[in-house]
């Protein structure tokens, strides 16, 4: 049986030829272009190795690494991290969680160093390293752009955790792209539970209702700038609203903020 190879690049022709490279080497890949995808592929069990963008949309990939270690700890596989801002992130290396850190160049010398590290993968079982591998860049400093951009994402990221209720962002089919801290000690969930699930699936009861008509109320079709309604996580009282994501005129998505009252009901 081939083996499975996952890549996760939003640049179609980056995975078109990491795919060709990996197939010549007897993979079957499973190619996906953002973070909520890679897990949705991830849904029919383990594959034999992951390569991964660092930048990547909706589902970052310390959210996704995380979800591939949590579900797959029993049955792990390799994890690259294979991108153009390596060099600037070496010092988030261990707190992203890959095990293996590559930095995109040129094709032609990227070719022959992927195979050389293919080589060394299959040569051996796959142990989890001790230490992150991280591969020799031909970029020396960082650029000011990347790390500009790095620094903007870092600082949205933060807002999102410290902001002091629950928050958990949807995509425009519903599926969770995000939740933060709050959001997942509210509905008692891990992340694992929460990344690429109906939103609805999270609420009790009735409240799956209430939610999505809440969704409904703040399209453009109704064009309510919010709306909001009571729910119990818990046996508590938890105030859940509901907001568009708006820019372009598009909806691309929701956010869902959930404020814990504090008070107790039946």
């Amino acid at each position: 049986m081939a083996k499975k190879a996952l890549v996760v690049d939003n640049n179609y022709f980056f995975v078109e030829f990491l795919s060709e490279l990996l197939e010549k080497r007897g993979y079957q890949v499973i190619k996906a272009y953002d973070g909520k995808e890679g897990i949705a592929r991830l849904e029919d069990g383990p594959v034999d190795i992951v390569f991964a963008d660092l930048i990547m949309p909706k589902i970052d990939v310390r959210q996704f690494i995380e979800f591939i270690r949590t579900k797959y700890q029993q049955t792990p596989f390799p994890i690259v991290a294979l991108s153009g801002t390596v060099i600037e992130q070496l010092s988030e290396i261990d707190t992203i969680g890959a095990d293996y850190y590559i930095p995109k160049g040129p094709i032609d010398k990227l070719t022959i160093q992927l195979n050389e590290f293919m080589a060394e993968i299959e040569a051996q079982p796959f142990y989890p390293p001790t230490e992150r591998k991280v591969f020799k860049s031909q970029a020396i400093f960082p650029r000011r752009e990347a790390m500009e951009l790095l620094n903007t994402l870092q600082f949205h990221r933060a807002i999102i955790e410290h902001i002091g209720v629950g928050v958990i962002i949807v995509d425009q089919d519903t599926r969770v792209i995000n939740a933060n801290s709050l959001a997942l000690d509210i509905i008692e969930k891990s992340a694992v539970d929460v990344l690429n699930c109906k939103v609805a699936d999270l609420f009790p009861g009735q409240q799956r209702s209430d939610l999505k008509e809440a969704l409904k109320r703040v399209t453009p079709d109704q064009g309510e700038p919010k709306s909001s309604f009571f729910t119990s996580f818990n046996h508590h009282s938890t105030l859940t609203l509901v907001t568009p994501i708006r820019y372009d005129d598009n909806l691309p998505g929701w956010i869902v903020a959930l404020d814990d009252t504090g008070y107790a009901c039946e």
